[in-house]
């Protein structure tokens, strides 16, 4: 896939990112920069995904979920303008405008389409989140690979300091299957 034409164009899509998840435009900016933050943003995006699909968090169109995600985008803007040398004030606000419309629209589509045409919301997530990472991805000119590989390597870098920490388990015996 091309990168959109232009920085602006780029920093709008990462803006998208975060309407979309507030991790998601700083997890594809940290891994454009190729960040030592890659890996804690990529699994901070993999929960709010996770926790999208099995319905923990209210819908992030009412104000209070919609500030995080308007902060992400006018981060992920601010910075990836900065990055070009572009240093506009109005960016910041450009990307939390972005970032708030996403967070309004995708989960009113979601509904309409679950509603309209019976498909089961989690399906529409995956969608969603699909969509989302292909835009990231297009964005950053960071590969879908790249994000399978940096997200598979921060659960591995998690699960090694997590598993050091935890008790043994005992190995259970295994039945012969006769009851």
């Amino acid at each position: 896939m091309t990168s959109p034409k232009t920085p602006f164009e780029r920093a709008m899509a990462l803006a998208a990112l975060s309407g979309f998840k507030v991790a998601l435009g700083p997890a594809f900016l940290a891994a454009k920069r190729r960040s030592p933050s890659t890996g804690t943003w990529a699994l901070a995006a993999l929960g709010e995904m996770f926790l999208d699909k099995v319905g923990i968090f209210p819908p992030r169109y009412r104000p209070a979920l919609m500030i995080p995600h308007a902060l992400s985008g006018a981060y992920v803007a601010r910075e990836a303008m900065k990055e070009e040398g572009v240093h506009d004030p109005s960016i910041p606000v450009l990307g939390a405008v972005v970032a708030a419309g996403v967070a309004c629209v995708a989960p009113l589509a979601r509904i309409a389409l679950n509603r309209g045409l019976g498909m089961p919301d989690a399906f529409l997530g995956l969608g969603e989140d699909y969509l989302a990472l292909n835009l990231g991805s297009e964005a950053t000119g960071v590969s879908l690979g790249q994000v399978s590989e940096i997200t598979r390597d921060a659960v591995e870098d998690l699960r090694g300091q997590i598993a050091p920490s935890l008790p043994s388990i005992p190995n259970l015996p295994v039945g012969t299957g006769r009851g």
